[in-house]
């Protein structure tokens, strides 16, 4: 069962992602950026020292990628090869929390090396 705060934010992210691709104005991402930044801090049912040592180097992990997509981006952006510009801290934001969901959430469930 999911408990208030993941159901909380899992609301904000549906109604967060298709307010940034539709509403252009200032603002308008903070739906998504308060949802990922809820979820990724919310405590698991059973949260133990191995789940808080992956939390944090996907984090580490999340914001090494996003600041080498930024680096990328602003390099293809300036030889005008791509036509958008990551500029807001709350869009880099967005993407290191992305990252960081995704990195946590595969290593804790996914398991490639089961124990017999």
């Amino acid at each position: 069962m999911l408990k208030v705060s993941k159901i909380a934010a899992l609301l904000l992210i549906a109604v967060g992602v298709p307010t940034l691709l539709i509403d252009r104005t200032s603002g308008s991402d903070l739906p998504l950026l308060v949802g990922l930044f809820i979820l990724f801090i919310s405590n698991e049912k059973r949260e133990d020292e191995r789940a808080v040592a992956i939390k944090t180097s996907s984090t580490y992990i999340a914001l090494v990628l996003s600041y080498g997509i930024k680096l990328i981006s602003t390099n293809l952006y300036s030889h005008n090869l791509i036509s958008i510009q990551l500029t807001e801290i709350n869009h880099f934001l967005i993407m290191v929390f992305s990252i960081a969901i995704i990195i946590y959430y595969s290593r804790m469930h996914i398991n490639l090396n089961p124990r017999q």
